[in-house]
Parts: C-alpha cells; sequence; structure tokens
C-alpha cells in the first residue's frame, strides 16, 4: 500500500543551515537565519564546523556570497583543528570561494579613498629623487 500524495507533497523540514550549506540552498539559508540561527553556529559531531566551512569546502558559493552579507558571517571561526573556512575551501581547489572568504575576511583592508593616491610614483617637490 502506498500513498502517492506522500512522494508528491513530501512534508515540509524545518529550516537547517548546515543543510543549506551542503546543498548550496539560499533560500533555506533565509528562512534559518530568520528564525535565529547563526552561521557562527559550531557542529560538535562535525569537528566544530559552522555552516560556512561546510559550504567552502562543498563549492556552495552562492551560499557564502549570501551568507557573506549577514551581521552573524565569520570567516575567522576556526574548527577543531585551528582552520577557518578559507583553508577549507583552498583544501578542495574551491578557487571562487577562497576570493569570497579573502574578501570578507579583509574587507578593511580595502583602499580608503580619503587618503592620498601614491600610485603613480611621481616624485614630489619635497622629495625630488
Amino acid at each position: 500500500m502506498s500513498n502517492p500524495e506522500v512522494y508528491l507533497q513530501p512534508r515540509r523540514r524545518d529550516p537547517n543551515l548546515f543543510r543549506a550549506a551542503l546543498n548550496d540552498d539560499v533560500g533555506e539559508m533565509l528562512d534559518a537565519l530568520s528564525q535565529g540561527q547563526s552561521l557562527s553556529t559550531q557542529d560538535d559531531e562535525r569537528l566544530n564546523f559552522t555552516p560556512v566551512h561546510i559550504a567552502a569546502e562543498r563549492s556552495s558559493n552562492k551560499f557564502l556570497a549570501a551568507a557573506a552579507q549577514h551581521p552573524s558571517f565569520d570567516p575567522w571561526v576556526k574548527d577543531a583543528n585551528d582552520r577557518v573556512p578559507w583553508d577549507h575551501a583552498r583544501a578542495f581547489n574551491n578557487v571562487k570561494g577562497m576570493k569570497l572568504l579573502h574578501d570578507s575576511m579583509y574587507n578593511d583592508l580595502k583602499p580608503d579613498p580619503s587618503r592620498l593616491d601614491y600610485s603613480d610614483n611621481e616624485p614630489s617637490d619635497f622629495y625630488p629623487g
């Protein structure tokens, strides 16, 4: 005896950030975040991985790009082996994920437009060189 409705309309599961990271599912990630889950939550059963660690190693780059915009996103959280998500992206050759994570890790080092630009390397009046 089978019930086709069970297969055609599966029961809705509660959103989970770890599952969203595995599946590169931005919609589920947003639902989970709206319910109060955090991207910095570490899972004891997965060597203290966060959803960001999982997304980095699984090349879930849509997830990473969307997650980087959320306040609970922290690319500096280390797992049980003292690795940050960038390390996992590098280990699995996730080049786009490495760039996304690197940019968010060093966001404060972007050029400041209020500072002077010395990129022309011309000698100044103060130092005739």
